[in-house]
């Protein structure tokens, strides 16, 4: 690639998207990863929560530089509320995954000061309110771009649907600080043609400047195990997700809650494993002889979950976004029932390459009938193994690498009129 096609990227993730990393920031590593083979620089802010992020290093032979910035998850009400007063923004922005820290918005705004960069991108809306407090100091040549990895709104009102105390306050906060961030950036990034949709319907405007860059998957790490689904006959069910994001927790309660009874009595050694990162007490009271609830540990070790599993499953009822642990179940030829909200973005075809079902009785059937028919494991496995290499992370790199091209010639095309 010519020195003039380089872009100079700085990523802003929410979490280090380090290689070991289980859950949807490994996207942010391929992303990484893929557009440095492609030529371009990159430099990354990101928070250090562990000890294992403040030791890693297998960013850096794709990155310029890496900032890391030690990070704490939680405050106490009372600082929560202070920043709340003091920054104006929902009180989500201020714990959790990516929570505001004043040393990440410091080292932001140096950096600006001593390199210039053709995009930022905030990998996930949480740090778009970096992008948005700090706007007059970004050039106006550098394009501000959010990749959206869920809309938080939408968020908030599926859980309210779903029973939870959230106020109709709560959500136009959310709402309207949500927005005012999108509004900022001159590129917003979704994941599915779902998600982008459901961003236009709250602001039509947007819609010229949204563009859907897909996940991926690294087929040549998820494959098929050497002793297929469908060879043996072990009747071992799986999840997998990062259970500090809600809608995998609920998801595990409502296999567990509407499907295990039924199909746990027509296969009585059927067995679930629910895994993933941090899972909290109300799962862990879920476990017994047959129901298997941990933590996922590293990428290696989830993978052998994957191999040693006759059927996925993805009961998701709550947020939005792309399901990436689909691909790798699906790279791992193994055979998947979801609800329609966890395929967004997929495309995939019911009854060829996966089962999709949002009633819990059809969801139930389908696990039941994959569990007995070694043959149907075969067929579905096979085809979903086919759709899944469509979405290899190098792929997906190409696309975004395509996005941001695009968008900088746009901007010169509006400079030079």
């Amino acid at each position: 690639m010519q020195e003039k096609h380089k872009l100079r990227i700085l990523f802003l993730p929410k979490l280090l998207p380090r290689a070991s990393i289980v859950g949807g920031p490994i996207l942010i590593y391929h992303r990484i990863k893929n557009l440095h083979a492609k030529g371009h620089k990159i430099t990354l802010i990101a928070p250090a929560y562990t000890e294992e992020d403040i030791k890693d290093r297998s960013l850096e032979p794709f990155c310029e530089e890496v900032i890391k910035i030690e990070s704490a998850r939680e405050r106490t009400s009372e600082e929560v509320e202070a920043l709340h007063e003091k920054l104006q923004r929902p009180r989500f922005f201020f714990t959790g995954d990516g929570a505001y820290d004043e040393k990440i918005e410091h080292a932001f705004r140096e950096i600006l000061k001593r390199k210039h960069f053709d995009a930022i991108i905030a990998e996930y809306s949480m740090m778009g309110q970096y992008i948005e407090a700090n706007r007059d100091a970004i050039p106006a040549e550098t394009l501000k771009v959010i990749s959206v990895h869920e809309c938080y709104t939408k968020a908030l009102e599926l859980r309210r649907k779903k029973g939870e105390k959230i106020s109709e306050e709560t959500i136009e906060e959310m709402r309207n600080y949500e927005f005012k961030m999108y509004s900022v950036a001159d590129l917003i990034l979704t994941l599915t043609p779902e998600d982008a949709e459901i961003l236009v319907s709250y602001e039509p405007s947007l819609r010229e400047r949204i563009r859907v860059v897909p996940h991926g998957v690294d087929t040549s790490f998820y494959k098929p195990p050497k002793v297929k689904t469908w060879e043996r006959n072990t009747k071992n069910i799986l999840f997998v997700g990062n259970f500090q994001h809600y809608p995998n927790v609920d998801a595990v309660k409502n296999f567990i809650n509407h499907c295990w009874t039924e199909i746990s009595q027509a296969v009585p050694d059927a067995k679930f494993y629910a895994i993933g990162f941090n899972p909290p007490e109300e799962l862990l009271r879920l476990r017994n002889k047959r129901v298997f609830v941990q933590h996922g540990g590293s990428n290696e070790n989830v993978r052998r979950f994957y191999w040693n599993s006759d059927v996925f499953v993805a009961p998701i009822e709550l947020g939005t976004g792309f399901r990436g642990k689909i691909l790798e179940a699906m790279a791992c030829a193994l055979p998947v029932v979801a609800t329609s909200l966890a395929t967004f973005g997929i495309n995939p075809t019911h009854g060829k390459n996966i089962f999709v079902a949002d009633d819990y009785e059809t969801f139930s059937k389908y696990v039941i009938m994959l569990l007995k028919d070694a043959n149907l494991r075969r067929k579905i496995g096979e085809n979903a193994l086919a759709l899944a290499r469509r979405f290899d992370h190098r792929c997906a790199a190409e696309k975004l690498e395509r996005v941001l091209k695009e968008a900088k010639e746009r901007g010169k095309g509006r400079r030079r009129e």
